[in-house]
């Protein structure tokens, strides 16, 4: 018969003889994926860490697919068997989930986990309520100073004699550690008080702990909840410290704008405002635009708060880039500035002579007139807020230069500001204009994304990309390359440099040419806080817990420690 002379389509994962397996085809894609895996991630690694990472992923699961693919139709395994083999991965999935929980998104888009707490040898303690009696007012440590972002002159470099970062001959130890709700906010300290901001439940909340012992002194609850998946839970600016006739005030801006002054010693309201409320938009419709939430440190400066303000980018009449709010009585004083918000916190500068303050904002580098809010210059600095975001301080290098960075492989560049004599008023009401001019631009160097430079004797030193690096401030070429810690922070501290990573490490680092001194793991999970160092003591936390060491000089010992402090507090 006819229809038996015609040959038959073979069934698939049936090989006709002669004819080419059918699996060989996914199975030859695969191999070819798995070998791209390295070649994607080393031309891609130099440039920006995020983008091999996500190059090696998809091509790890385009192999995964082409051998699931392939397996699917090999002839010589039976149903059964393809059938248990689908089931591993799934069940698999299981076990790891039983044992291991999602905590967030490294710096570089990495999922990270950890065992779950009751696998864990320290189970998770959980934030306990103030204590009411407060603390001791003859407490010995109240001159420790760190009173806000990145320490006292908020530029990363503290020189305080009686902390020692000789870790080599002998590592800090731990003196107390307990639970903190989320959040990614540092700590400001003074009067023997730590001060930083935290998620509980619906509500953020400005908290302060003893810095000798970790006691709850008070806390100051806001409503409001911030949380992106790739950003994580809770606020994540630093609390600002301010002394005025001999009063300790706190200035802190959570990340649903909420901005407040409250007394240092009690806790209680001085005044409060919102920042979305001012510039007319919701916390929704705000974070369309600025995706994170409100991250930027206050600054205050001779009796007035400078802050970041925003508003919609749609609208006509905003957003503003900067407010300035009056410390004594919290009342606009203006609003200025047309750029909207980006990460970074506000500094205040003296460029040229001229006392400005310096904002990064989406898109732009500006300076401000401080009484007016008016613009004096304006650099351009490409980002988006809801995408490749700007989140690193302007680091003034001397009189005019200043240096800006950024992740997402743009690098840094440097801006020299000058004043030009002459040439008609402006909006300042003044004759003279400024000029910003871009000395260099590197692409390779300091890729500052979550971190910040710090300025040194003609050098700068920054996590780039999650590697530590010192560039020559006046080339913008790199000096060394040091040690990896991820997109953590770092801080200079009598001429050593203080790292610590995203992993939870703190590690001492030898200046002049990047050789890690000593280490020492003591926070679990993704750490972007910044730390602090006031006195002898070090405060480290992410967004689960909070840890105090001390490194004293040698021959001295914290006024207040005992021999044996805890290492943990218990509920």
């Amino acid at each position: 018969m006819a229809g038996e002379d015609r040959m038959q389509a073979p069934e698939v994962g049936v090989e006709a003889p002669g004819a080419k397996p059918w699996y060989v085809g996914p199975l030859a894609m695969g191999v070819i994926a798995i070998a791209a895996i390295p070649v994607a991630r080393w031309a891609l690694f130099e440039v920006d860490h995020q983008y091999a990472n996500f190059a090696g992923a998809g091509c790890a699961a385009f192999a995964g697919l082409m051998g699931f693919l392939a397996l699917l139709l090999y002839p010589k395994i039976g149903k059964r068997v393809k059938l248990a083999i689908m089931a591993m991965p799934i069940v698999g999935l299981v076990v790891f989930w039983a044992m291991y929980e999602f905590i967030g998104f490294s710096g570089e888009v990495v999922p990270t986990f950890r065992l779950r707490s009751y696998l864990r040898q320290r189970p998770t303690i959980r934030p306990t309520r103030p204590d009411e009696s407060g603390f001791a007012q003859s407490d010995p440590n109240r001159k420790a100073r760190f009173t806000q972002f990145l320490g006292d002159s908020r530029d990363g470099i503290i020189d305080d004699r009686s902390f020692s970062m000789e870790w080599d001959k002998k590592l800090p130890e731990v003196v107390w550690r307990h639970a903190i709700g989320e959040g990614w906010s540092g700590f400001a300290i003074a009067e023997s008080l730590a001060v930083t901001l935290e998620q509980l439940g619906e509500e953020e909340s400005l908290t302060a702990l003893n810095l000798a012992t970790g006691e709850f002194a008070w806390r100051q609850k806001m409503p409001g909840r911030h949380f992106h998946a790739m950003g994580g839970l809770g606020p994540r600016s630093t609390p600002t410290l301010v002394e005025f006739d001999g009063q300790w005030s706190v200035v802190a801006l959570g990340a649903t704008g909420h901005l407040v002054r409250v007394d240092l010693l009690t806790g209680k309201p001085i005044w409060k405002i919102n920042l979305n409320e001012l510039c007319g938009v919701s916390q929704a419709e705000f974070e369309l635009d600025v995706q994170w939430g409100r991250s930027s440190s206050p600054l205050v400066n001779d009796g007035v708060v400078y802050v970041p303000l925003g508003g919609r980018t749609m609208d006509k009449d905003s957003p503003k880039s900067l407010i300035a709010i009056g410390f004594d009585d919290g009342k606009e004083i203006w609003r200025n500035g047309a750029a909207q918000v980006a990460y970074a916190s506000p500094a205040f500068l003296e460029l040229d002579g001229v006392p400005q303050v310096v904002s990064v904002n989406e898109g732009s580098v500006t300076g401000h007139d401080p009484s007016t809010g008016a613009v004096l210059w304006t650099s351009p600095w490409p980002s988006k807020s809801n995408a490749d975001a700007c989140a690193s301080q302007p680091v003034q290098v001397d009189g005019r230069r200043l240096l800006i960075g950024k992740g997402y492989a743009q690098g840094s560049k440097m801006i020299r500001v000058s004043r030009k004599h002459g040439g008609g008023g402006d909006s300042t009401g003044s004759t003279d204009r400024f000029e910003a001019e871009d000395i260099w631009v590197n692409t390779k160097t300091l890729k500052t994304k979550f971190t910040n430079a710090i300025h040194l004797e003609g050098r700068l030193y920054a996590l780039s990309d999650g590697i530590l690096e010192c560039v020559d401030a006046a080339t913008g070429e790199r000096v060394w390359r040091g040690g990896r810690f991820g997109q953590g922070q770092i801080l200079i501290v009598n001429g050593t440099i203080l790292v610590l990573s995203e992993d939870g490490r703190v590690a001492a680092v030898e200046i002049h040419r990047g050789k890690t001194m000593a280490e020492l793991s003591v926070l679990e999970g993704i750490t972007w806080n910044t730390p602090a160092v006031a006195g002898p003591f070090l405060l480290v936390r992410n967004g689960s817990e909070v840890v105090c060491l001390q490194s004293p000089s040698s021959g001295d010992r914290p006024a207040g420690v005992s021999e044996e402090a805890p290492s943990e507090m218990s509920e």
